[in-house]
């Protein structure tokens, strides 16, 4: 299931480079305003079922400047996700309860506008887009382990021998792990992804600050078009939930190119 928002807030609005962290608060505490229990599973709770959010995308004029993409009108356009209705239902009570309440960095919600997206009948074998990142931690001798953000197409200075297929078989993993808190069982069918964008291009995001030392945590997310194919139940947990990993901090989320913007996709 998937909300289309559209979004009014104070003006001037800045949609921040590094828009992580403060999409997923305001996502967050959207949620509570609407259903507390709910955000707090969703935030405490990593293996119940959560949501995936889009981008934040500007309606109207914009100007690009040194902390974000200026959008004079206020408005923006957001997209979430989820399996579970009663997480978007919190999140439209919330909307409408926080109302003025709920900001980022600063800047008041002032109006929320809800559509529902209908959900496509088939995904398999379809053009697909995202902004997704995947990352692991791998053994790196004389330093211990590391975190590597893994490429859907390759790095030159990977530590893996052929990271595309690492790549595959994390994002696997990952939808089957998301297909057992969805269906409460095993996928036991097949599953292929095939990249079509040769040379993806990449964003590095600051994601939080670890608790412990305080250090910076960052993921790059790689964007390209893809194709995957296997049980439509199964491709629709990728659809509901995301690819990869942060869906709740506005990554992964499955577009269908072509249909409103060529660019960005249906979301």
């Amino acid at each position: 299931m998937r909300l289309e928002l559209l979004l009014r807030f104070e003006e001037p609005f800045i949609i921040p480079y590094n828009y992580p962290h403060p999409l997923y608060s305001f996502i967050i505490h959207a949620i509570e305003f609407g259903d507390p229990r709910i955000a707090r599973r969703i935030h405490n709770n990593k293996k119940d079922i959560k949501f995936v959010a889009s981008r934040m995308f500007p309606v109207g004029d914009r100007e690009k400047i040194e902390n974000g993409l200026l959008v004079r009108s206020g408005e923006v356009e957001l997209f979430v996700s989820s399996p579970a209705w009663p997480v978007l239902e919190a999140l439209i009570n919330g909307l409408a309860l926080g109302r003025r309440r709920l900001h980022i960095l600063g800047k008041r919600l002032l109006d929320a506008e809800v559509e529902h997206v209908e959900t496509p009948e088939r995904l398999s074998g379809r053009k697909l887009t995202t902004l997704s990142p995947v990352n692991v931690y791998h053994n790196n001798p004389p330093n211990g382990f590391r975190q590597w953000d893994l490429s859907p197409a390759g790095q030159p200075n990977s530590p893996f021998e052929n990271e595309p297929e690492v790549w595959k078989e994390l994002v696997f993993e990952n939808l089957k792990a998301k297909y057992l808190m969805v269906y409460g069982g095993s996928y036991e069918g097949d599953f292929e992804i095939k990249i079509l964008t040769k040379m993806p291009k990449s964003k590095r995001f600051f994601i939080k600050r670890d608790e412990k030392t305080g250090k910076p945590i960052y993921a790059r997310a790689w964007e390209f078009h893809f194709k995957m194919w296997g049980e439509e139940e199964f491709l629709r947990v990728a659809y509901d939930l995301g690819i990869g990993m942060r869906n709740p901090h506005g990554f992964g989320m499955v577009g269908i190119y072509g249909h409103r913007n060529p660019k960005k996709g249906t979301f």
